[in-house]
């Protein structure tokens, strides 16, 4: 009776579990479906899955086009930048915090963490002027009037933004406490330099949490479609995500409504994130689980 019982509680959690998937699953489906129908055809579908009366692909290829192609390319290199400079900088500053005692540490460490109780929403106005009075810069002169800053500059697209990166510092320093001080010590009486021991000892030891560094930043800056589409208006200058959200807003203002074209760009999309965390998702747990061990 027990073992039935049991079996039988296994049965509807497969089949509670299963419908969970598909509800989760259902979104990337539809937007692959409606990436293969033709515009025309694709307004009289007026069912749950858009099965296509005649395959499409030019909706997918349309994004390797020149038309596409920069905002793709954009995107990689942002992603690139943001997720070599934000691992370098968890890495070397929470390094320093967690082994260097030194003038204004706690006030530096205080700011670190009452800066994740900010939204992000409330710097989004102080940026912008921020960003457009920047001196000498979009012809501004050296008061940061007259010009435009960098409103509309693909330099925008590189520059540090957001206090959320300084998260990732606390993560590590709080990983470097795992590791007992007598490695760098070692290091150092065999004649090992500062960046030679962070780069050949440290960074070895600590990939778990730098994998999770690495990943997050990765996947943030790759879907960060808010700030392109405030600071770029140039749709070629933007970066992918962004490009959707703006190519959005046109076929819901004017012109004729492509949207097969909208589903299979966001799919195209999609895919790069969904890589990473597939096959990464493994050193994010070991990394998570790896901050919270106390050596």
């Amino acid at each position: 009776m027990a073992r039935s019982r049991l079996r039988f509680s296994y049965l509807v959690w497969f089949i509670v579990m299963c419908i969970v998937s598909l509800i989760m699953v259902y979104p990337f489906v539809f937007s692959f479906l409606a990436g293969l129908n033709d515009k025309k055809d694709f307004g009289h579908l007026g069912t749950l899955l858009p099965i296509p009366r005649k395959i499409v692909l030019s909706n997918f290829l349309y994004i390797f086009t020149p038309s596409g192609i920069r905002p793709l390319w954009n995107t990689i290199f942002r992603t690139t930048w943001y997720t070599l400079m934000v691992s370098l900088m968890a890495v070397l500053v929470g390094y320093v915090m967690a082994r260097y005692e030194f003038k204004g540490k706690k006030l530096f460490f205080a700011i670190i963490i009452c800066s994740q109780l900010v939204p992000g929403v409330l710097t989004l106005i102080p940026s912008f002027v921020m960003v457009s009075r920047i001196p000498f810069a979009g012809g501004n002169n050296w008061m940061g009037i007259g010009g435009k800053g960098l409103i509309n500059n693909r330099l925008m697209l590189f520059l540090p933004f957001g206090w959320d990166k300084l998260l990732w510092v606390f993560l590590f320093m709080q990983s470097m406490r795992s590791l007992p001080k007598d490695l760098e010590e070692a290091a150092e009486i065999d004649g090992c330099s500062f960046m030679r021991m962070i780069f050949r000892i440290l960074i070895p030891l600590q990939k778990p949490i730098i994998a999770v560094i690495a990943v997050n930043t990765a996947l943030s800056t790759w879907n960060d479609w808010l700030t392109p589409f405030i600071y770029i208006n140039r749709i070629q200058d933007s970066t992918l995500p962004a490009y959707v959200g703006m190519l959005t807003a046109q076929l819901q203002a004017f012109g004729e409504r492509d949207y097969p074209k909208l589903f299979a760009t966001a799919t195209v999309a999609i895919v790069p994130p969904f890589l990473i965390f597939l096959f990464m998702q493994k050193y994010i747990v070991q990394g998570i689980a790896s901050v919270g061990i106390k050596g």
